[in-house]
């Protein structure tokens, strides 16, 4: 039992050793086709809302609770790389009639044939031989690596095809999931819609209670929360929908992925907490601290769940974040594109890559902020003072040239 204990432990050191020396450059590849493959996701799904909505009208499905897409392995040994996808009804993998189809997940058959040709490498470098056997067993075990990347690319593409008119014609249970997992196995919600009136004592009540793994893959909606304390919390890939929590306090809670559609969140304080991939698109957030947030885009050494393909910039389009404080916070690659953010402070604050096109930055601050190849195209930017070394690192600054181009020259642009 002993050496059949070793033997695993070894090829498990082996297949993370191999993943290890390739997941950078997967990340970057995938986020290079990164379009091509949602609007492919998009084709496919829509296609299938169609199906879906003619059982539907024939009478032949009712209401949809869950839909679930779900590897299979041993396709995968096959050939076959296809996930199974079903649409059920409440009792789930027990629903007599779900409507089944395939979704064509060949795109990362690729990666999964590039991963064994690095497995074989390792092996002939640590002079170890596997049997047919072995390296099928081994295989199967570094599907969770490739699993993760298509559940990173599902849940993006999602965020645009729950959209879809094909989409919102179904009809769906008040509580709706889609999910991404193994056949009859785990699985992971990647998007969740609640259209249930929740009572806002309740769900306070509930949030009291300081359930650890309660408060992640939810969905609330139409809640009112202002003024609670909810730091630390594990809110990962949460949906906040039309929530007001005005001055609540979540102090270093982990909100990657976060929804936050419609919320009132004026004066909230989210000092310290991750924030990567959140959209806070369209809310209220005027006066919000956001002081020493990590919300880089990019890899992410982290793995949130079997998603370490890298993270998605935060999302701030069109948001009020009049006199936010963004002090010492990490956002490369946030988008703050015709967002409200008169006095704003980004002191200190790493803003590579970040995208201000047509946002309103009236008597902002920029002292000591990293502005890499950051995009001003358009932006009001009266009363707001950029070094030299800015306005030559970013783009869409205007250049006064009165002012002679000299350190901490004001800006001032209609």
């Amino acid at each position: 039992m002993k050496e059949q204990a070793d033997g695993m432990d070894e090829q498990r050191a082996m297949v993370n050793g191999a993943w290890s020396s390739i997941q950078r450059e997967w990340a970057l590849d995938l986020n290079m086709k990164k379009e091509q493959r949602i609007q492919a996701f998009m084709d496919e799904f829509r296609e299938y809302c169609v199906l879906l909505r003619q059982e539907q009208l024939a009478g032949r499905k009712g209401n949809i609770r869950y839909i679930t897409y779900s590897m299979l392995r041993t396709a995968w040994l096959e050939e076959h790389p296809v996930y199974w996808v079903e649409a059920a009804d409440d009792l789930w993998v027990l629903d007599p009639k779900p409507v089944q189809s395939v979704y064509d997940a060949s795109w990362v058959y690729g990666y999964w044939t590039e991963l064994r040709g690095h497995l074989l490498t390792e092996a002939q470098a640590q002079q170890v031989a596997l049997s047919e056997l072995v390296l099928e067993q081994m295989m199967l075990g570094a599907a969770v690596h490739i699993h993760a990347m298509l559940v990173s690319l599902i849940r993006l593409a999602l965020k645009r095809a729950v959209v879809l008119p094909e989409f919102q014609q179904l009809d769906r249970e008040e509580t709706f999931e889609i999910r991404v997992g193994e056949y009859m196995d785990w699985s992971v919600c990647v998007y969740k819609e609640e259209h249930r009136l929740l009572d806002s004592s309740l769900v306070r009540d509930w949030l009291e209670e300081e359930q650890e793994h309660a408060y992640s893959y939810q969905a609330l909606t139409g809640v009112q929360l202002p003024g609670g304390d909810y730091s630390h919390f594990d809110f990962r890939y949460t949906a906040f929908r039309q929530i007001g929590m005005e001055g609540s306090r979540l102090h270093a809670c982990i909100l990657v992925g976060t929804v936050w559609q419609e919320s009132q969140l004026d004066e909230t304080n989210f000092t310290y907490s991750l924030i990567n991939g959140a959209d806070f698109s369209g809310c209220s957030m005027q006066g919000a601290v956001l002081e020493g947030v990590m919300g880089n885009a990019g890899f992410g050494e982290e793995d949130w769940d079997g998603e370490p393909l890298g993270y998605a910039g935060v999302n701030f389009t069109g948001t009020n974040l009049q006199n936010a404080s963004f002090k010492g916070a990490q956002l490369q690659g946030a988008v703050f594109e015709a967002a409200v953010l008169h006095k704003a402070s980004f002191v200190g604050t790493n803003l590579t890559d970040a995208c201000f096109v047509g946002a309103d930055l009236a008597g902002a601050s920029f002292a000591g902020a990293m502005v890499t190849s950051a995009d001003f195209t358009g932006a009001k930017l009266q009363g707001v003072s950029f070094t030299d070394e800015q306005r030559s690192d970013s783009r869409g600054i205007p250049f006064d040239e009165g002012s002679g181009c000299h350190e901490n020259l004001s800006i001032n642009s209609g």
